[in-house]
C-alpha cells in the first residue's frame, strides 16, 4: 500500500510540473482521450488505439488519487 501512495505522489510531482503538463496535454492529443478510438474494419488498430487511451486514463487516474492524497 505505501508503494502506490508513494507511486501517486511521484505522478504528481512529474505531471503537475509546467513540463508535465505539457507532456500531458502531447498524450492526450495523441492518445484518443476526447476521441473515438473505434477504427472502422480493424479490430486490431482498435485494440491497439484503445490501448493507448488506456494507459492515459491510468494516468490521469493516479493524479487525480494523488491530488485527494494532499
Amino acid at each position: 500500500m505505501r508503494e502506490i501512495k508513494e507511486l501517486k505522489e511521484m505522478y504528481g510531482f512529474i505531471f503537475n510540473s509546467d513540463s508535465g503538463k505539457e507532456v500531458l496535454k502531447d498524450l492526450e492529443a495523441r492518445c484518443n482521450y476526447r476521441v473515438s478510438s473505434f477504427v472502422k474494419g480493424d479490430t486490431h488498430a482498435t485494440a491497439y488505439e484503445e490501448g493507448k487511451r488506456a494507459v492515459y486514463l491510468y494516468m490521469l487516474n493516479m493524479l487525480e488519487e494523488a491530488k485527494q492524497n494532499e
